[in-house]
């Protein structure tokens, strides 16, 4: 029997999915907007311009996009040819740590043969269109089962033509590191510090700093402040609550502190960011 238990980081990867698309839109389809979830397209015919976390991608046939939650995303159309895509959303993380970014996935990769994933996709969309057709009361196990077995051959297929580069290091996750992002998840709205968490979990706190460094690439203070600020995003735009309420939820008791450090990170105020992308979520 093995001395020291280990944790994968998949024993920890939470993946559901969100919505379901395929679109078809003019040539000169163009809109800017910000999902609260992260999501895939699959371009299958015309061309558009993409300006995404300030970066600039021409998107055509066999363009596959992978975006982030909570950047901003601008689009025009770009050719007179209408354009086709399929899209999912989908809610990911490991440990805190996006999907996307635990894989380190490229945001836009050019594939040289999408049929077998074009076909994955829309069997995927075509069941979970069906699936959310269903009248409460149906009997729906078999059809969920149906859904989570597709999604993770699509996640697969998927996966499988893109570049991974997952570090050795990141494979392993260490259980106290695990102990602690749960003892950060139910505890981030009270004062958190190094050695606070580090006590929680019977370490050092320079200990603790390697694990955090080794496994997620953060500090444990890097880390908090990136669950508030993640919080803080998903209440603004979710919700109607006062930014002073928004910021305690999120762990800032001092309504100025949670405003200057908000507006450093996102270059907006809360009030701004609300009103700037509150109603412009659009599962695409």
């Amino acid at each position: 029997m093995a001395d020291k238990l280990h944790f994968s980081s998949i024993d920890h990867l939470r993946f559901y999915l969100k919505w379901g698309y395929e679109w078809k839109m003019p040539p000169d389809w163009r809109f800017e907007r910000i999902n609260r979830y992260p999501f895939f397209w699959l371009v299958t015919e015309g061309t558009m311009d993409v300006i995404y976390d300030n970066r600039a991608y021409r998107l055509e046939a066999g363009s596959l996009f992978c975006a982030e939650a909570y950047l901003p995303l601008q689009v025009q159309g770009s050719s007179e040819r209408p354009i086709a895509f399929l899209s999912i959303g989908y809610e990911a993380d490991v440990l805190g740590t996006s999907l996307a970014s635990w894989l380190q996935l490229p945001i836009h990769h050019t594939l040289a043969d999408s049929a077998n994933l074009q076909q994955i996709w829309r069997k995927l969309i075509r069941q979970l269109d069906y699936l959310l057709s269903l009248e409460p009361g149906d009997a729906v196990v078999p059809e969920q089962l149906q859904v989570l077995s597709q999604q993770y051959a699509w996640l697969n297929q998927l996966l499988s033509q893109l570049p991974i580069r997952l570090s050795t290091a990141s494979s392993i996750y260490d259980a106290k590191v695990d102990e602690a992002c749960r003892f950060i998840e139910a505890h981030f709205h009270e004062d958190l510090s190094t050695a606070s968490i580090a006590a929680s979990v019977h370490l050092s706190p320079n200990y603790l700093r390697t694990l955090f460094q080794r496994d997620l690439s953060l500090s444990p203070v890097d880390y908090v402040r990136h669950r508030r600020l993640r919080k803080a995003q998903e209440l603004l735009l979710s919700g109607t609550a006062p930014i002073s309420v928004v910021g305690e939820q999120a762990g800032y008791k001092d309504p100025a502190e949670f405003s200057r450090i908000f507006k450093k990170h996102f270059h907006l105020s809360p009030q701004k960011y609300r009103q700037k992308w509150k109603s412009s979520e659009m599962g695409c």
